[in-house]
């Protein structure tokens, strides 16, 4: 958006702020915000001592429960503290409960009128456990892998586990992304953003290949079963260059890719057994493999 300069006095130049970016951080006259000049010439404005609380509001008109519980996740990750939720169908309060519990760590509804809710965040964990958060979110991708390697050689004991192990992912990814929208963690916003987006898409398909595991237990050959381990390394090795802002790890996942899904991993389609199953791995690597950019960007 373009601001004209204003002279005012003999020197001073000043410029007005977007009246949504003043409104969405609840700022008023005589409140105060932080300039930074950058390297590059750029300047830098942040609301830094003003911790007030972000409100929105939401009309549902559907009962599709993916709709409803993409606005209040995405009213979550963007940062907002308070929901004003107004829903055409009273099953759609079910719905918005369920999410809460499952999806938004410590928002509770606060309030119930007819057809009508307020969420809050009540004991949302602080910004200084996002480290913590990241970790348990990785920890509990490991275990999908865990459970995907029994279960494609035959034991089925933990599958049931990994219903519960999504929704936790989901549950911490939802919060690692809401502190960066409102710290602008790392200063690398939606490099970031992007990185923990394709990492959950990832882990998704691992996560779907479960669910058809479930309902179609197959004992795998070993050609699937190592394109499975080399996903998983693919996995880890992001993981690391994440950690580390290792450029060359981002290299050779870029040479992973290749090889495992256009070599291994169409050889594996073309023999028409088990497509399903190596369908879901071959789009994990590729998710996988997608989370090298933002990283690279990151590393730079």
């Amino acid at each position: 958006m373009k601001r004209k300069l204003v002279k005012q006095g003999a020197a001073t130049m000043m410029v007005s702020l977007p009246a949504k970016w003043i409104k969405q951080h609840g700022l008023d006259k005589g409140d105060e915000i932080e300039v930074e000049e950058t390297g590059d010439g750029s300047l830098v404005i942040e609301m830094k001592n003003k911790k007030g609380k972000k409100e929105t509001a939401i009309n549902i008109t559907s009962m599709t429960e993916s709709s409803i519980r993409t606005l209040l996740t995405n009213a979550y990750r963007l940062g907002y503290d308070r929901i004003d939720v107004k829903y055409a169908y009273d099953n759609a309060l079910r719905i918005i409960e369920h999410t809460l519990k499952k999806q938004l760590l410590g928002f509770q509804i606060v309030k119930k009128e007819n057809k009508k809710c307020i969420i809050e965040n009540i004991t949302e964990p602080s910004a200084e456990q996002f480290e913590n958060i990241y970790s348990k979110m990785i920890l509990n991708i490991k275990e999908l892998f865990d459970i995907a390697k029994d279960a494609l050689e035959g034991s089925n004991k933990r599958i049931d586990e990994a219903e519960d192990i999504e929704d936790s992912i989901k549950q911490f990814d939802n919060f690692c992304r809401r502190i960066i929208a409102k710290e602008n963690l790392y200063g690398h916003y939606a490099l970031q953003w992007a990185f923990h987006a394709e990492l959950i898409h990832a882990q998704r398909e691992i996560y779907l290949l479960l669910r058809h595991l479930k309902n179609n237990k197959t004992k795998c050959n070993k050609e699937i079963l190592s394109l499975l381990e080399e996903c998983r390394e693919m996995f880890e090795m992001i993981v690391r260059a994440h950690k580390e802002k290792n450029i060359e790890l981002l290299e050779r996942a870029h040479d992973m890719e290749k090889k495992l899904v256009y070599e291994a991993g169409h050889k594996l389609l073309e023999k028409g057994k088990d497509s399903i199953i190596v369908k879901h791995i071959v789009n994990a690597i590729r998710e996988f493999y997608l989370c090298a950019s933002p990283l690279m960007g990151m590393a730079i």
